[in-house]
């Protein structure tokens, strides 16, 4: 039977720069790894806000991203 094993867990932020020559949106991203998998919406909450606070960047959106390894 396959089983899926959580691999890492990171926040990835995406910061606003400005806008490029055409007018369109230009981000620069940053992610932090080594963030614990089981913690709580809450918990990654506060330490996005907490880890943003320390940019004078404009804060855009925050992913968490969660990576697997399947085994067969």
């Amino acid at each position: 039977m396959a089983a899926i094993d959580l691999k890492d867990t990171r926040l990835r932020f995406q910061f606003y720069e400005g806008l490029d020559g055409d007018g369109k949106p230009v981000f620069e991203y940053k992610s932090y790894s080594y963030i614990n998998g089981t913690a709580s919406a809450d918990d990654v909450n506060s330490a996005a806000e907490s880890l943003a606070g320390l940019s004078e960047k404009t804060l855009s959106n925050v992913e968490v991203v969660k990576r697997f390894d399947v085994n067969a």
